[in-house]
């Protein structure tokens, strides 16, 4: 076995999690077609004497407290995150403190646990926590919690500290140092190291981030020791971005303002800290309009296809995370950004794509390389052209936690590309800092590594560029 760890950092990612790995259940109970191996995502126990198989995700989820729902560390055992007896009480009689409000246990999940065969239809009101609709029980290992950030209903991917609205977890650097000052080593030598042993041959990761808030600060500083401590594993970065006055159609919305500056910092010094430990970062445009189980049901479809090729039970076809990544970047590693992904929706859904042009971009990107994913039943068809790079894989299952407008489709394919466009997404960057962050300590470095970042995206001779002007 080769198995890959998914690890999402943020309560929007771990919405993408339990939708892919809902996916994955929902491939189990079609094993009669055993399209893919279901260990390299998730872990088998047998029991010898009934003669069974479960599983559970091979999955690390962080979140704020309150953030898992009503879902406990140890599901379906005790309510521990809810509160705690007072020892000093305890031989006379045991004081319960609450810390805070118990949440109460979706429909949808009371229905699993009741095993009715009709379960009810979700929207977004009623997937409200990601632990609302997940259908896989997940070792307690699974869960880490941050200690100080409390889960906000109202704005669910920006935790607040100790509950005070005043301070938000939305800052690159607190973010960083939280990783760094207070879980590293716990991490990795506890919950991260449960998880590996119970691997065979890791062949790498699975990162999911948002990147506008100090969760990139956050699993940029998790990265960076994930390389050190494993340093031939494979990293894929799924990344969040938001819209930003960057991708702003109109000039009004495109106007720099002190609030929207301070979340462009979050996202590029994000953008530029998991690209350096990254070999392959997918940005996702992540649409403020959908709730986070939307969100996640659009994006599953282009994280599952990926994925399939690494777990197709074919071994002709399967594909490990090194080739996928060395298909994807054609490898070359300078150029690890996924600017254009085309075939899952109508839209591009790369937030690259969404970024408006410089006005000295020509209109028509270079594409540096492409490669198509083909999604079908029937994956072992041969390709007539051997210069053709689509890669095959088995036909997509969704779940029924899937929102009904992303799960029609079963047969379909993705176009990934490197194309001209970083570089002007680079070179915009590049200016913001130049501009925006005069009194940073950072802003020189930063300046140069988006500089070598850009100059891996250019192509053919360009007019004047952005001023570097600093007066």
């Amino acid at each position: 076995m080769h198995e890959i760890l998914t690890i999402a950092i943020g309560h929007r990612p771990n919405h993408l999690a339990t939708q892919f790995f809902n996916c994955q259940e929902e491939l189990l109970s079609n094993l009669s077609e055993k399209v893919n191996d279901p260990s390299i995502f998730l872990q088998p126990t047998i029991d010898r004497i009934s003669k069974t198989v479960s599983y559970a995700p091979r999955g690390l989820l962080w979140d704020a407290k309150a953030g898992f729902g009503a879902l406990a560390t140890y599901q379906y055992h005790g309510s521990g995150d809810y509160y705690y007896a007072d020892n000093a009480s305890q031989e006379l009689q045991s004081e319960m403190i609450m810390t805070q409000p118990r949440i109460a246990k979706a429909e949808y999940q009371s229905a699993l646990d009741s095993g009715v065969d009709e379960l009810p239809k979700l929207s977004p009101e009623t997937t409200k926590y990601w632990s609302d609709y997940a259908k896989l029980i997940y070792p307690a290992t699974s869960f880490n919690s941050l200690a100080d950030w409390y889960h906000d209903v109202s704005n669910p991917n920006l935790p607040h500290f100790q509950k005070f609205d005043s301070r938000r977890f939305d800052n690159f650097e607190i973010g960083y140092q939280e990783f760094d000052d207070n879980y590293a080593n716990d991490f990795l030598d506890g919950n991260l190291h449960a998880q590996l042993e119970q691997c065979d041959t890791l062949q790498g990761f699975n990162i999911i981030t948002d990147m506008d808030s100090s969760w990139g600060g956050f699993a940029s500083s998790m990265l960076l020791e994930l390389r050190n401590e494993l340093p031939k594993a494979s990293f894929i970065t799924w990344g969040y971005y938001q819209a930003d006055p960057l991708t702003a159609q109109d000039p009004a919305s495109a106007r720099l303002t002190k609030r929207n500056i301070e979340t462009l910092q979050n996202k590029i010094r994000s953008t530029v800290g998991l690209s350096e430990e990254s070999d392959l970062v997918i940005p996702l445009y992540a649409d403020e309009q959908l709730s986070n189980w939307e969100q996640a049901g659009l994006s599953c479809k282009i994280f599952d296809t990926v994925n399939a090729l690494a777990s197709q039970s074919n071994p002709q076809q399967r594909r490990s995370l090194e080739d996928i990544i060395s298909c994807l970047t054609l490898s070359d590693v300078s150029r690890k950004f996924v600017s254009s992904i085309l075939g899952a929706e109508p839209v591009d859904s790369s937030f690259f794509s969404r970024v408006a042009l410089a006005r000295s971009q020509p209109v028509h990107q270079h594409v540096f390389n492409s490669c198509r994913i083909s999604r079908c039943s029937q994956p072992l068809a041969a390709t007539p052209n051997s210069e053709d790079k689509t890669m095959k894989t088995y036909a997509y299952y969704p779940s029924d936690t899937i929102p009904e407008q992303y799960s029609q489709e079963r047969s379909f394919t993705i176009e990934f590309s490197s194309t001209e466009i970083a570089r002007n997404v680079f070179m915009q960057y590049e200016d913001v800092v130049s501009k925006y962050f005069r009194h940073d300590s950072d802003r020189e470095e930063l300046k140069d590594k988006l500089a070598s970042m850009k100059s891996c995206y250019e192509y053919g001779w360009y007019d004047d560029e952005f001023s570097d002007d600093d007066m």
